[in-house]
């Protein structure tokens, strides 16, 4: 399993252009795990930004061709996954452990 911590300050970039604060403040640990549903920007053929929120567990897939899904239910390990594996999320990740997998989802653009 891989897992990403974020540990010190810096920005997260985000689809529309914008930059998203991660600070890590040394009394509190970082454990979350996601976007809070911000989308970043994805290096993949067919991905263009993804998010996920922990709290809800739904993580949201924006493709090149511009549409957008959700899908409910996401475990963390399958985001940290995702994102690890870049330049080929979708492929190796996304489609197996999301669509094969039935995990719930619906098109929301």
């Amino acid at each position: 399993m891989f897992a990403i911590a974020l540990t010190s300050c810096g920005s997260l970039p985000t689809l529309n252009g914008k930059s998203t604060s991660v600070s890590s403040d040394s009394n509190v640990p970082n454990t979350s795990v996601g976007t809070n549903g911000e989308l970043i920007y994805i290096q993949s053929d067919n991905v263009q930004a993804a998010g996920y929120d922990e709290d809800s567990l739904v993580m949201t897939v924006q493709f090149d061709n511009g549409a957008i899904y959700e899908y409910y239910g996401v475990p963390a390990d399958l985001w940290l996954s995702f994102i690890a594996a870049q330049p080929h999320p979708w492929s190796q990740v996304g489609y197996p452990r999301l669509v094969v997998a039935g995990i719930p989802y619906r098109r929301v653009g």
